[in-house]
């Protein structure tokens, strides 16, 4: 129960966070990256009440993979925490993920890089479940090793898809 909800919060907020890579391959404004990703394992995910209103929530979720396409393509592992709000229908939240595969003119390696993402959720199956919808992730990469060493940059997500800039 706790698993599943944790794991589609964290899919949301991973997914988004799963792409953002730091540029460090080319110099000058950088070059523009795009594409999409899709969550192939949700990971596992704790979720439990916070205070005693009965509608707020800390979900933990750990080892959710997301699979890319397009200018980034591999998969990315992510960690993260969500507090979510069943009265507003609003999560928040940030985590790290890992980033393993390619960069279209760049190369490849690792590269992992912090989320902070928000979204809205359903919250109708709460506690067991929670769904998150209009993910929005802010992505920056942080290191970086084979290819992508040196590699900067910031990605932004939806619920399908990443675009960002590298340089």
């Amino acid at each position: 129960m706790r698993g599943k909800s944790l794991a589609l919060v964290a899919a949301s907020a991973l997914g988004a966070a799963a792409l953002v890579v730091s540029g460090a391959a080319s110099a000058g404004s950088g070059f523009a990256v795009s594409g999409t990703y899709v969550v192939s394992d949700f990971g596992a995910t704790t979720c439990v009440s916070v205070g005693s209103s009965g509608f707020m929530f800390r979900c933990d979720t750990s080892g959710l993979v997301s699979q890319y396409s397009g200018d980034l393509t591999g998969a990315a592992i992510a960690d993260f925490t969500a507090l979510i709000n069943c009265k507003t229908g609003r999560e928040t939240g940030h985590g790290t993920e890992t980033f393993n595969g390619s960069i279209t003119g760049v190369g490849s390696g690792p590269l992992g890089w912090t989320d902070q993402f928000s979204s809205d959720v359903d919250c109708s199956f709460a506690p067991d479940l929670f769904i998150p919808f209009n993910l929005n992730i802010k992505s920056v990469a942080v290191k970086g090793a084979g290819d992508l060493t040196g590699l900067q940059g910031r990605l932004a997500f939806t619920d399908t898809t990443y675009s960002g800039r590298l340089h």
